[in-house]
């Protein structure tokens, strides 16, 4: 009897049609009023939306197919409908009518879906889509379900009809649906971005990952994919969308206080999280399906087995279905996973930056007891503005600083006096060699010591964008080993089912060994936590490196810096040692657990309970125990990586939850008086001191390694608005502190109550920093600095600033490129382009600190009148620091003058000033006198507006029609190549190592197949004898012995793979070092410091862990697919061939098809890394110029472009892994199903040799599946070798041979005769300089003059060998051709304009390499004048245990040339070579200075080049330069008394003409 319709199951979709009616209804009326905006949040109301008309937005045309074709499919269900109600009985009547009224709404619905509106196309295909499903789930349950357990189907008396309305409801229902791409909704419908594939994909679509189908077919036809081909990014993958919602959660400083980076992470991804709970939750119950289905099928065919109404073809049907779902629910868990890496990778990247700008680098890792008082959370309403506000930070230009746990904050850029020297060496620097003076010295003191020492935090902050950023998908894995607990406890559950109680004990067992490797994980969570110390060394190291590295290479340090550099690569190869070490313990761990179970339980059903274990028993208990060996082992392998990456995240964490916060200048500032009527609009310093250290800290009292410079501007130091204020004074007074002081990078502290200062922002800011500051960019663009372009102003900026000259040398003109740190440019030409973007900008406060330094005379003449004193600074608040008073007097309205001491000497006008100030008469007089160097550079330079000397770059960049220097990262098409292969493993081990590791792996993998053999040899034993003669004990030793000798094997082969690998690590590492190091500065100038960094970092982090491991398991899979494909072969006969090969070539098939898209998706997401480190270094770099100008939103801004791009390729690449996994794991089940059908129903077998057959097959076809995708990731990761090897075939300068050793006594003299010198830049460049030919004796001097482009700093570099020459070279009578060039350079020093300091102690600048006592160092440091820059017996001062930041920057230009000259005394090189060497020094102690210099280089050949005419008029030669070719050359004397001399013309027509005549002994 029927049950009544509202019992029955076919009512629910007529309910179901109701509500639907009902719900329709409401989207008629709701829609139309107040509460649409609330409506919206649960159906879409975008329907009518403006951004719905353009195309891309527009309903596809595929959707308007299916939704048209789903209609005749309805109405042909409701005529069914109406044909079962027709020649239905009364006992169904009333059902049939339900049937009929849901299958006629559903036609209507459909109608709908086609013809309507777009208000209502879509809400109705979803009502029929859901209605039809759930219709077509019922008859699944009433007709086939039946079918499984030997019933009816319930509507058998239907016939056909039943069976067509099952297939009609099927596609309607379930293909249909599953078919229709998703609709779009934009996160802001207001600016809606191109929707990504994944966005509108189809439900079985986005399943199979079918969406990614056009880039694979893309990639497939054409090897070299481009970064356009790539999928677009998901408006809220966009790092924008992610900044804005993420940093309220994450972000401390928003959040307004601290929190754990975990706990934040977590709570704003909860979503995410739960969804991928969920779908793990599924999978570790969907996974049983294939020992179930196992011991069900088994079970049927077992002789006087298990009755069972569930037929086998069910169970072959969940074997195949069952791992499918599994898949999909798998890949949907690493969908979302790697859904949140790259979001997270995004916004903590951000935030780095954001972090970076926003509060002084030293205070991060810096925690001094105080620090409580400087909190880094702040009141919401200044947090608001943060980001992009215009407060300004210490010198972070400085962004080396020293880290220690009384040393860390930024010192000043002034110094008072020499120090002595402390009696222990100091703690020795990234840079240095360790060379301790002091014996008997602790170790333990030692390693404080290291730790202590100065910091680069670039190298830091780059470690975190690379390694630790690279740890966040290990991170991602933190719920995973909750769930294999979860997993291994539903194996013991159904352990339990088959096995009964002995499965307790095996459980019993693994609770034991449980501890074990938790303790293991603590170990490895404490030596990865040292791994990344050291790590952040060795980077760090490199960062620096490649900062300096042409200082490095021209004063010949290459093998001591390499030898650095090996050292800090031992100390992180042996914690990478012990971390491997851990792991393979881990990895034993992961079989020993296992077989210890398996034996334990094993013994206890056959001993204790006196069971048989039969072949369905056995076979199923087999498989179950490989799923619980397998989740341990994953496990065990997960647990160290989230703890690792918990260090990493913790890392990050303590970054930016520290860190003294640039606070708004107005919160900073002590306000004056109420009385007080002074204007915010002026700019003005009252009663107050600047320092560089916090007032009150333990480092501003610190005496020993800390700079205590005290800015005191006494009383009240107000500017003249509207005006050019100039501030001068002798070498580090303090002139550059004063800037730094307005712009907030020192710390203020008030001297009376009254005290206070202002720099007025609101008309803008601009700075020009002495030490130059470019971007990576075009000249165009480093000017505008993302101000609009005016072409008019701009014109004029170039004009005003000399620059046209110097744009007609490149055929791009303002669109060339300036390269890394600019690269192509001079000093001279980089100073202008610095002072153009100030000028340039519309900001009514200017400050230009010392931007005349690096001109020569004549350029400084035409900068100081068309620029300074022009319109465009006209009206504008200029203050100028300069030693140049003279020039900027006529145009100065209002000098400062500071003394030594930080004070203030005199201020007023210029003749007020130089009343009160007799230094400052002096200075003005020396200045009168060396004034007719502008008349000689004048002269020489025909052009208005001409430089200084061109960059290395400029001659060749004429080539460049485009601009372009900096050359696009090279990415290698195809498979990896043969040779990257090679490399690699020619570095794991020679011969003997591959012979010794192939053995084992084989050895192993016939143990591990004999050890299954004999388990199925146990089984069939009980089928031949009483259970009572098996002997289990002898049985449970073989299997144990067989599982010992696999054990020996395995852990042998790891330990010989994983010592190969660290050598590997060491090797590849040393080359790529030796590389560098040795390459051209040609390359150098076209490849970006970044570059290197990505290969030093994040390459080398792939060489030192992954490659290895991955390469490591395709060995061992490969040897263990052949040996279980032949023992499949001889158990089963040749029939098993056919699947296997079919399994074969599909999987390499699908494996080539996808690897020819992963790779070249790999490369560029590789590529695309680089330019998101470089853009946060160039930051680093410049942070105060960026906080100077409140740049950090333009900043900001690029760098979310620069995330994007690396987000797309990464999106891409991660969910190509999904596309072939889902892909293979189909083709594995599909396959395993297959064979159990034909097994059980093709082929009359017994229980125990399908069980045994099946379990061989299913074994062999997922190794194989395994095997193909670990061989394609072992190609992608490999990627990183053939990244590395291109830097090892890069061109290099010759290699040091035994011939080219000069006897031990060269040079004994400094004689130089060069003949027909001509030099390139590179091999194919044009000459830059051509025939040059000049003698030097001994002990003489000579002056280079020229114009810009002349070559007067490419002979320099000629003499060096560091570019390509002809001619001959003959120093001490040894031609330098034949000479090694580390001894040749080792022997000529050369001092530049822009000298370059390591980050360290000031002994270790001098002396970075141990060679020299105290004595002799301090000797240097007197005679290079550093005495004439200090006040006797004033606080503080610069001594040898003085902290020198990255660069030097903690220096004055001045004082850095100083320190320059100091090392080049200490070399004692018979050719000296001074390129500008004294150009930022004053007139004083630029006197004293050459007056030490003549007695320090008595017998020494000095070559300068030099603006002071005064220096070069005393030379025994003077040589001028036209176009790289000498056009005279004699002594001073010589050329004056000469006719028609083009010097005696330039002498002659010049203001001083009897001083020079008199400096020539004439």
């Amino acid at each position: 009897m029927a049950p009544p319709v509202f019992k029955d199951l076919r009512t629910i979709p007529l309910y179901l049609s109701g509500l639907s009616f009902v719900l329709l209804l409401f989207h008629a009326i709701i829609p139309e009023t107040r509460f649409r905006r609330y409506y919206g949040r649960l159906v879409d109301t975008t329907y009518d939306a403006q951004f719905r008309e353009k195309p891309e937005f527009r309903e596809p045309l595929i959707t308007r197919l299916l939704q048209l074709m789903r209609l005749p499919c309805c109405l042909a269900l409701a005529i069914l409908g109406y044909h079962t109600m027709k020649i239905g009985g009364e006992e169904e009547g009333s059902n049939n009518l339900v049937s009929l009224i849901f299958l006629s709404y559903s036609a209507l619905l459909s109608l709908a879906s086609v013809a309507g509106t777009k208000k209502w196309r879509s809400i109705t295909s979803a009502h029929l889509s859901f209605t039809h499903f759930v219709a077509f789930c019922i008859y699944i349950t009433r007709d086939v379900v039946p079918l499984a357990v030997e019933g009816t189907p319930a509507d058998i008396k239907e016939g056909a009809v039943a069976w067509v309305r099952l297939a009609l409801l099927g596609v309607t229902g379930v293909i249909i649906p599953g078919l229709i791409p998703r609709k779009y909704y934009p996160i802001d419908p207001l600016e809606p971005s191109e929707p990504a594939d994944s966005q509108t994909a189809s439900y079985l679509s986005w399943l199979f990952y079918d969406f990614l189908d056009p880039i694979v077919y893309t990639a497939f036809k054409n090897t070299n994919l481009q970064f356009s081909d790539l999928p677009v990014l998901a408006d809220d993958d966009k790092a924008k969308y992610l900044a804005r919602t993420g940093f309220p959660t994450i972000d401390p400083v928003t959040l307004g206080r601290k929190r754990s980076i975990i706990i934040s992470l977590l709570i704003h991804y909860k979503k995410q999280y739960a969804l991928m709970l969920l779908a793990a939750l599924v999978q570790s119950v969907n996974e049983f399906a294939a020992p179930i289905a196992t011991n069900r099928i088994l079970a049927s065919l077992e002789p006087g087995g298990e009755n069972t109404n569930i037929k086998p073809w069910v169970w072959i049907l969940w074997l195949g279905t069952g791992p499918i779902i599994g898949s999909m629910c798998n890949q949907i868990y690493i969908y979302l996973q790697n859904l949140n890496v790259v979001r997270v990778q995004a916004i903590l990247t951000q935030l780095i930056l954001v972090h970076s700008m926003r509060v002084r680098l030293s205070t991060v890792w810096d925690k001094p007891e105080e620090s409580k008082e400087t909190s880094l959370v702040r009141s919401e309403s200044e947090t608001t503005s943060t980001i992009a506000s215009e407060t300004t930070t210490p010198n972070i230009d400085t962004v080396s600083l020293p880290e220690s746990s009384d040393d860390t904050t930024i010192q000043g850029s002034e110094s008072t006096t020499l120090l002595p020297s402390s009696s222990a060496q100091s703690a020795i620097s990234v840079d240095s060699v360790s060379v301790s003076k002091k014996d008997g010295a602790d170790k333990a003191d030692k390693e404080k010591a290291e730790e202590k020492k100065t910091e680069d935090y670039i190298g830091k902050i780059n470690n975190f964008l690379t390694t630790d950023s690279h740890m966040l998908l290990l991170a991602q894995n933190w719920m995973q080993p909750a769930v294999l607990v979860l997993r291994i406890f539903f194996c013991m559950g159904l352990l339990y089912t088959i096995l009964g109680w002995s499965a307790l004990v095996g459980m019993g067992v693994m609770i034991i060994c449980l501890p074990l490797p938790g303790y293991i994980g603590k170990m490895m969570m404490k030596y990865q936590r040292v791994k990344m110390k050291k790590s952040d060394g060795r980077l760090s190291a490199v960062t620096q490196m490649m900062n300096v590295l042409r200082m490095i290479k021209l004063f010949a340090w290459e093998n001591k810096v390499e030898k650095q550099l090996a050292e800090k690569r031992e100390e992180e190869l042996k914690y990478i040692l012990w971390g491997e070490m851990l792991d393979l313990l881990n990895g034993a761990m992961n079989s020993i657990f296992p077989a210890a179970t398996m034996i334990s339980t094993y013994a206890t059903y056959t001993l204790a309970m006196k069971q048989q274990l039969t072949a369905s028993k056995m076979f199923s208990s087999m498989v179950v125990f490989v799923l619980f060996a397998g989740h341990l082992q994953r496990l065990f392998y997960l647990i160290p990586g989230v703890l690792r990456a918990k260090v990493s995240l913790e890392r990050i964490g303590e970054f930016i939850n520290n860190g003294e916060l640039y606070s708004d200048l107005k919160a900073s500032v002590t306000p004056p008086p109420e009385s007080s009527t002074t204007d915010s609009t002026k700019l003005f310093i009252q009663d107050a001191t600047f320092t560089w250290e916090k007032p009150g800290s333990a480092h501003s009292s610190a005496q020993s390694k800390r700079r205590n410079f005290r800015l005191q501007p006494d009383g009240e130091l107000e500017f003249h608005t509207g005006s050019i204020n100039l501030i001068c004074g002798p070498t580090a007074s303090g002139k550059t502190s004063l800037l730094m002081a307005l712009l907030g990078e020192m710390y203020f502290q008030p001297t009376l109550p009254t005290g206070t200062f202002n720099l007025p922002r609101e008309g803008g800011v601009a700075y020009a920093a002495q030490e130059t500051w470019v971007l990576n960019e075009t000249i165009r663009e480093n000017i505008l600095f993302g101000s609009p372009y005016d072409k008019e102003r701009f014109d004029k900026v170039i004009y005003q600033t000399g620059l046209e000259r110097d744009l007609k040398l490149f055929d791009a003109g303002d669109m060339t490129e300036v390269g890394e740190k600019g690269i192509t440019l001079s000093g001279g030409q980089k100073a202008r382009i610095t002072l153009a973007r100030a000028v340039y900008s519309r900001a009514q406060v200017v400050l230009l600190d010392d931007v005349l330094s690096a001109l020569d005379v004549h350029t400084s003449q035409w900068v100081a009148t068309k620029c300074l004193g022009g319109d465009l600074l006209k009206g504008r608040t200029v203050l100028l620091v300069t030693h140049n008073v003279l020039l900027c007097e006529p145009i100065a309205d209002y000098v400062i003058s500071l003394g030594q001491d930080g004070r203030i000497v005199s201020k007023g006008s210029v003749s007020e000033a130089l009343k009160k100030n007799a230094q400052l008469r002096d200075k003005v007089k020396a200045d009168e006198k060396a004034k007719v160097q502008a008349e000689i550079d004048g002269a020489v330079e025909a052009d208005e507006g001409g430089g200084d000397e061109t960059g290395t770059e400029a001659a060749e960049a004429k080539k460049k029609d485009s601009g372009k220097l900096i050359v696009a990262e090279e990415m290698a098409v195809g498979h990896l190549s043969w040779e990257a292969a090679k490399l690699y493993a020619t570095s794991l081990g020679g011969p003997l190592f591959w012979i010794v590791f192939f053995v084992g792996l084989t050895l192993g993998g016939l143990v591990a197949v004999f050890q299954k053999w004999f388990l199925g040899y146990w089984s069939s034993q009980y089928e031949s004898r009483p259970t009572s003669e098996v002997p289990v004990g002898l049985y449970l030793g073989i299997y144990s012995a067989f599982f010992g000798a696999e054990m020996f094997f395995d852990f042998g082969v790891a330990l010989i793979f994983t010592l190969g690998a660290l050598g590997a690590s060491r090797t590849i590492h040393q080359r790529l070092i030796k590389s560098i190091l040795s390459s051209t500065l040609r390359w150098l100038d076209t490849v970006p410091i970044s570059r290197v960094i990505a290969r030093c970092s994040q390459d080398c982090q792939v060489v030192d862990g992954v490659l290895p491991n991955m390469l490591s398991g395709i060995f061992f899979i490969t040897t263990h697919l052949i040996i279980n494909f032949i023992g499949v072969i001889i158990s089963a006969g040749w029939p098993a061939l056919i699947p296997g090969v079919i399994v074969a070539v599909s999987g390499i098939t699908f494996g080539q098809i996808y690897i020819k898209a992963q790779l070249p998706i790999k490369r560029h997401m590789s590529n695309s890394r680089s330019p998101v480190l470089s853009h946060v270094g160039a930051a680093l770099h410049g942070l105060v110029s960026i906080r100077a100008y409140g740049a950090q939103a333009a900043f900001e801004t690029e760098s979310l472009r620069r995330i994007d791009n690396y987000s797309r390729t990464t999106r891409t690449s991660y969910n190509l892994n999904r596309w072939i996994a889902v892909r293979m794991d189909t083709l594995g089940a599909v396959f395993s199903a297959t064979v159990a059908a034909y097994l059980v129903y093709g082929r009359d077998l017994n229980s125990g040799s399908v069980g045994f057959t099946l379990s061989l097959i299913s074994a062999f076809s997922s190794m194989l599946l395994i095997w193909v995708r670990v061989l394609n990731e072992v190609e992608v990761e490999g990627n990183s070798i053939e990244r590395i090897r291109d830097f090892l075939v890069i061109d290099h300068e010759p290699e040091p041979t035994e011939s080219g050793k000069p006897p031990a006594y060269w040079p004994a003299s400094g004689e130089l005769h060069v003949q027909e010198l001509s030099a390139k830049y590179s091999a194919d460049g044009p000459e830059v300089l051509k025939n040059i030919t000049f003698s030097l004796k001994s002990g003489q001097r000579m002056g280079i003059v020229g114009r810009t482009g002349a070559g007067k700093s490419t002979v320099a570099l000629a003499l060096l060998r560091a570019i390509p020459t002809t001619g001959s070279i003959i120093y001490d009578g040894r031609d330098v051709s034949e000479v090694n060039l580390d001894v040749l350079r080792s022997h000529i020093t050369i001092i530049p304009q822009h000298p370059e300091l390591l980050a360290g102690t000031l002994r270790e600048n001098l002396d970075p390499f141990g060679e020299h006592d105290d004595a002799t160092l301090n000797d240097a440091l007197r005679a290079s004048g550093l005495y004439h820059t200090q006040v006797e017996g004033a606080e503080g001062g610069v001594g040898l245990d003085t902290d020198v930041t990255s660069g030097g920057t903690n220096f004055s230009q001045g004082q850095r040339q100083i320190l320059a000259l100091a090392r080049a005394i200490l070399r004692r090189s018979k050719i000296v070579i001074l390129d500008e060497a004294t150009a930022a020094i004053d007139h004083d102690t630029d006197h004293a200075i050459q007056e030490s210099l003549r007695t320090e280089f008595k017998d020494t050949t000095v070559i300068t080049v030099a603006h002071r005419l005064q220096t070069i008029m005393h030379s025994d030669k003077i040589m001028v330069l036209d176009a790289g070719e000498a056009v005279e050359l004699d002594d001073p004397r010589s050329l004056l008394q000469r006719d028609r001399s083009f010097f005696k013309s330039l002498v002659d027509e010049s203001s001083d003409k009897d001083a020079l005549y008199a400096a020539a002994g004439l």
